[in-house]
C-alpha cells in the first residue's frame, strides 16, 4: 500500500528568473513541491503552462543558441537516492508514482485520485547523450546509457552510473511519438520554489521528475518544448532552486495529500 501523506508549507520559495523564454510563451517556468517521507525529501518538479490544452514534448538540457545550458544538481549526502535494488537510475519504471522512494524523470504523469499520488509514464526515455563510455573487466571500451543502466548490472558488469549527484550535460529526455496532457494544478500542495511569479501561481502543468534527496538542496536549470492546441510549439529555459529556510525543515510532516490535482481538458 501506498503511504499517504499531508503537506504543511514550510519553506521560502527561491525567486528565480527566466533565462531564455517568449513573454507570451505558453510554458512559463517550472514550480515544486516537496514533503518530508523516510530518508529525507520528494521533490516533485511541474512544467507550468498557461492553458489547459497546452502539451508537453519533452525536457531538453540544451538548445542551438546556448549548449550545455543544462544542468540538475544537489549537494545532499548520496546526492539523487534511489529505490531498493538500483543506483542512479532515472529511467519511470513501471507502477512507479510520487509516493515511491525513488528518483525518476518522467515526460508528464497521471493524477491517480485512488492512491492520491502521480503516476509516472514509463515509456519516457533519456537522450542520446546519457551514454557512457567506460572501460569492462576484460579492458575493451564499452557504452551504456546511464538514463536506464544500473551500475553492476549483468550486462554492465563494471559500469559505474556516474548521475550521483547530477545528469550529463545537455540530457534530457522525452515520450517517443507522444505528449503530455496538461493537468490542474491550482490545488497541488506544499509549492517550495518557482521559477518565477508566474509559475508560482500557475495552475495547469506536466510533471517532469521526482528527486528523492536526503537533504532538501537542489539545483535545476532545463528547458521544455510545448505544443500548443494550433500546432505551434513554445519553448524556455528557467532556473529553479530549491533552499530550506532556518528551521523550516521541522514543520514539514510526513502525512498525505488530503486532496490532489485534477485533469482539465
Amino acid at each position: 500500500m501506498r503511504t499517504r501523506h499531508t503537506p504543511v508549507l514550510a519553506l521560502i520559495p527561491v525567486a528565480l528568473s527566466a533565462l531564455a523564454s517568449d513573454a507570451n510563451a505558453d510554458f512559463v517556468g517550472w514550480t515544486a513541491s516537496a514533503r518530508s517521507v523516510s530518508g529525507g525529501f520528494l521533490v516533485n518538479v511541474f512544467a507550468v503552462t498557461d492553458s489547459v490544452t497546452d502539451r508537453l514534448f519533452n525536457v531538453y538540457g540544451s538548445n542551438p543558441k546556448s549548449p550545455n545550458a543544462g544542468y540538475i544538481t544537489t549537494t545532499s549526502a548520496g546526492g539523487f537516492l534511489q529505490g531498493a535494488g538500483t543506483r542512479s537510475v532515472f529511467l519511470s519504471e513501471e507502477l512507479q508514482s510520487s509516493s515511491t522512494l525513488d528518483s525518476f524523470l518522467t515526460v508528464g504523469a497521471a493524477w491517480d485520485s485512488a492512491s492520491s499520488s502521480w503516476l509516472a509514464d514509463n515509456t519516457t526515455v533519456g537522450d542520446p547523450v546519457w551514454n557512457v563510455t567506460y572501460t569492462a573487466a576484460n579492458g575493451t571500451l564499452r557504452t551504456a546509457n546511464s538514463f536506464s543502466v544500473r551500475s553492476g548490472s549483468p550486462l554492465h558488469a563494471s559500469f559505474v552510473n556516474p548521475n550521483t549527484h547530477s545528469v550529463p550535460a545537455t540530457a534530457g529526455w522525452f515520450l517517443s511519438g507522444a505528449a503530455a496532457d496538461a493537468y490542474d494544478l491550482s490545488v497541488l500542495p506544499n509549492r517550495v520554489a518557482s521559477s518565477n511569479a508566474a509559475a508560482a501561481a500557475g495552475t495547469h502543468g506536466m510533471m517532469v521528475a521526482q528527486l528523492y534527496v536526503a537533504q532538501l538542496n537542489l539545483n535545476w536549470k532545463m528547458g521544455a518544448t510545448i505544443g500548443r492546441a494550433n500546432g505551434s510549439a513554445s519553448q524556455g529555459t528557467y532556473t529553479l532552486q530549491i533552499v530550506p529556510a532556518p528551521g523550516a525543515l521541522a514543520l514539514l510532516g510526513v502525512v498525505g495529500l488530503v486532496s490532489g490535482p485534477r485533469r482539465r481538458r
